[in-house]
């Protein structure tokens, strides 16, 4: 039984073992049913109307009253009325704490523009996640159209580390950090920054500004210095070394620590941390509307939820890990295990001093920089996708730019979808980049069915027989039922995403000729061996 009939067969017999949502009202729910019926942010907002653009915009004082009862929530469950990011607003609060103080308390600049929202389809791309259906029907067109889950300069690698006990996996990882920081200081100073917030020269900026700007940037083809560089162009181009005084020496200590918790796995290594970030800030690069009326600890938690959502990743499943029972399913209690990792690997990172680029950071934006980055990072569990998905659709419908970032509530759920979606955004890359990045996850997928067999735990049934053909029709049946639906959802927030558009008719025509190259060849090799019996 595939992974979509276990989560339907759970919901159906009340068995929800995921509650991670339940701490967290931000985290997508685990939940297989994309019909189910969206979460209201509030039975009150729903009824107000805004009449002018200047009176969506909360002011300071009441978007802390809403952070304080958002945090306050008790009534976060899978019920009809509450869920994802609910707040009351018509509750009362007696007692009033004082407004936060920093780039949290602030609210963005107001502009006067309004996004349309663009509608796109293709070919058979036509499995819609949001349905007015029957909860039945949708699961049982999501069981059918399920296919898949997701899954130059070399470094010295790295020897894989994905099953080592709790006291083995700290040495390792240390041990691995160790080797990668030597060195890193020297390596530093040959840049030749400008002054302690500059990684890099001005001139040096540019070059990569206009190396990044596209979506087909080839991250093999650039050492971990280099990626390092982009990266801090990235948050240099957002605003944020200035505003947060991120120096440049914890900047470079920090990359290179999330890039040393990369393990020698084909897909889920340094290249896929930084290609996620990269997406990630160019979907706001590309909308700089949105980007600039999110507050920046929204973008700075985007960008660095983003690099490091994957962190000390094995290069296996959640599933495969609770079916061995390893000391992380054992510690995260099988909920959300590898997710609540990464973030637990990133904050560790951040919690050494010479990689601790929230160092300047007052305690308010230090908080509301960590609930962005807790909640991004949880929701990109696969297990979740279908409930985030869903809720953002039924969260943003019909609003405008200046009403998707009215409250803090709304802009975490931007954030999380954004990283969610580059995080699942292979396909939206030209061809050379979008089948490197499949061919690395058909190989990691191969690697965990022989540990499957090696262990005696039963195969996930996507990842069998990856040939040609099953692998064209596994990313075939991604791109339907995965990435084109999320995409077309945060394009109704985040209005420039064409180019995502043709590259994924691109490659699903690829695909589509690939498969069926492979049918006729498979036929032509059955027809000669026919004729010569």
């Amino acid at each position: 039984m595939d992974w979509a009939r276990q989560a339907m067969a759970r919901r159906d017999s009340g068995d929800v073992n995921d509650k991670t949502h339940l701490s967290n009202p931000l985290i997508a729910a685990t939940d297989s049913d994309p019909g189910a019926p969206a979460v209201p942010i509030s039975s009150a907002r729903s009824r107000k109307s805004f009449e002018a653009e200047a009176e969506v915009r909360a002011s300071p004082k009441e978007e802390a009253t809403l952070t304080r009862r958002y945090n306050s929530a008790r009534r976060n469950g899978h019920s009809d009325n509450y869920g994802v990011g609910y707040i009351d607003e018509e509750e009362t609060f007696k007692d009033s704490k004082p407004e936060p103080e920093g780039e949290a308390a602030r609210g963005p600049a107001h502009e006067d523009s309004i996004y349309n929202v663009m509608s796109h389809n293709f070919g058979k791309a036509k499995a819609q996640i949001i349905r007015n259906d029957s909860a039945t029907t949708a699961g049982q067109s999501l069981a059918k159209a399920y296919m898949s889950m997701r899954g130059g300069e070399e470094e010295k690698k790295k020897p894989v580390r994905p099953n080592l006990d709790p006291a083995a996996a700290t040495k390792a990882t240390k041990a691995a950090a160790a080797e990668e920081e030597e060195g890193e200081f020297d390596l530093f100073e040959e840049v030749g920054q400008v002054d302690r917030l500059h990684l890099i020269t001005e001139e040096e900026h540019r070059e990569n500004m206009a190396l990044i700007s596209e979506y087909d940037l080839s991250v093999w083809d650039y050492s971990k210095r280099e990626l390092a560089s982009m990266a801090w162009s990235m948050y240099h181009d957002a605003g944020l070394i200035e505003a947060f005084q991120i120096p440049a020496d914890k900047f470079h200590n920090f990359v290179f620590a999330i890039f040393a918790a990369s393990h020698e796995v084909p897909y889920h290594n340094h290249h896929h941390f930084f290609a996620v970030l990269h997406t990630s800030w160019l979907f706001l690069k590309t909308n700089p509307i949105i980007r600039d009326n999110l507050a920046k600890t929204d973008v700075l938690g985007c960008l660095t939820g983003a690099i490091g959502h994957d962190a000390d990743h094995p290069g296996l499943t959640n599933s495969f890990l609770s079916a061995t029972k390893h000391f992380l399913s054992v510690r995260y209690n099988d909920l959300s295990i590898l997710e609540n990792h990464h973030c637990a690997t990133t904050y560790t990172i951040l919690n050494r001093a010479e990689c601790n680029i929230f160092c300047n950071l007052s305690e308010a934006d230090w908080k509301a920089t960590r609930n962005v980055i807790v909640s991004a990072i949880l929701n990109t569990d696969m297990a979740r996708h279908f409930n985030l998905v869903a809720n953002f659709v039924k969260m943003f419908k019909n609003k405008t730019a200046y009403e998707c970032v009215a409250n803090r509530n709304l802009r975490n759920q931007i954030v999380s979808m954004v990283v969610h979606c580059a995080d699942i955004s292979n396909p939206v890359k030209p061809w050379f980049i979008a089948k490197r990045f499949a061919d690395s996850v058909a190989q990691e997928f191969r690697d965990q069915v022989a540990r499957e067999k090696a262990s005696g735990v039963p195969c996930t049934p996507h990842m069998l027989g990856l040939d040609k053909k099953g692998q064209a029709k596994m990313e075939l049946g991604f791109i339907d039922v995965f990435t084109f639906p999320a995409i077309v959802a945060l394009n109704s927030v985040l209005p420039s995403l064409d180019p995502c558009f043709t590259h994924m008719e691109q490659n699903r025509e690829y695909w589509q000729d690939i498969m069926e190259q492979s049918a006729h060849s498979s036929q032509g090799s059955r027809g000669s061996r026919g004729s010569t019996n």
